[in-house]
């Protein structure tokens, strides 16, 4: 198969990115909608900035908002400026339309740009989100995106992003092939779809003949990690998103409806999710770090003379 980590460049793969997220605005909407187990996503990844994000005048960075999914929740854990970066042009006026009327508005400054040149000054920002696993989508490129967010986000500032994991991510394309009576057909060839490539390096290139649509890097926790504390950043917290009702959506259905049992399910989600042996399973992964304080550096001292 050969070596595939450089096959395509930084600027071609945020073209494709804009022009395929320009098509599907919509879908990305409900991409958290419908589905009780895509509610539930929606309802731990809020849940997660409700404890991690600093309620505050500060100024918040939503790297990749899309259509707004959680622009409305940021709006209403911080009192600050809200700078919404995002590849696509009209996926930022569709965000903006869809705060309507709501004053928080006037707060959000809609920017178009990518993360990895991010229109910004160094320690700009208190807090960075950075949800819809846009450091994935940045492919071989993701420790630059990082360490460009860590340039804006000053000393003691907080860091809310989400990673895919080759286990769960291989297990949501299994369950959608099949769905399309295609998973015996891919099995069959597991090398040629790429399968091998993902579970051995983590990496999938843009190959839209083998079904890879995305040139996408995934993440175990461990190099998760590793990627932020090389960018800058302290590790505070990282948990599993559903665990257990991303993965067997029947009990996501079942408990959704009633709004006590609903609640009890997030929470024996929360905490299965931060187990270690759970990190990796369910719907990717939440990640809150802390921007680390770059080390002074010792005054020369000049040699005194004897």
């Amino acid at each position: 198969m050969g070596d595939l980590r450089q096959s395509v460049p930084a600027s071609v793969r945020r073209r494709h990115l804009r022009r395929t997220f320009d098509a599907r605005i919509d879908r990305e909407w409900g991409r958290y909608a419908g589905e009780p187990r895509r509610v539930l996503v929606r309802h731990l990844r809020e849940r997660f900035l409700r404890q991690h994000l600093p309620y505050g005048p500060g100024v918040v960075l939503e790297l990749g908002p899309g259509p707004g999914r959680f622009s409305s929740t940021i709006l209403g854990l911080s009192r600050g400026p809200l700078l919404a970066i995002d590849l696509s042009q009209e996926v930022l006026r569709r965000g903006q339309r869809r705060l309507g009327g709501d004053p928080r508005r006037r707060r959000v400054s809609w920017i178009q740009g990518a993360g990895e040149h991010l229109p910004l000054q160094d320690r700009s920002v208190g807090t960075a989100v950075v949800l819809g696993n846009i450091v994935c989508f940045a492919g071989t490129d993701g420790p630059r995106l990082l360490r460009e967010i860590a340039r804006v986000v000053r000393p003691g500032g907080t860091l809310v992003a989400d990673f895919a994991s080759p286990a769960a991510a291989t297990q949501e394309f299994f369950e959608v092939v099949s769905r399309r009576r295609q998973l015996r057909r891919i099995l069959r060839r597991p090398e040629f779809y790429l399968i091998h490539q993902i579970l051995d390096s983590g990496y999938q290139p843009y190959l839209p003949r083998r079904l890879a649509a995305w040139e996408f890097q995934f993440y175990t926790v461990d190099s998760a990690r590793q990627a932020l504390v090389r960018a800058g950043f302290r590790v505070r917290d990282a948990m599993a998103v559903g665990a257990v009702g991303w993965t067997v959506g029947r009990i996501a259905a079942s408990a959704r409806r009633e709004p006590r049992t609903w609640e009890n399910l997030l929470r024996i989600e929360e905490r299965i999710g931060r187990r270690p042996g759970a990190l990796e399973t369910g719907h990717g992964f939440l990640v809150a770090a802390t921007r680390a304080a770059r080390r002074r550096r010792e005054p020369r001292t000049l040699p005194t003379k004897p």
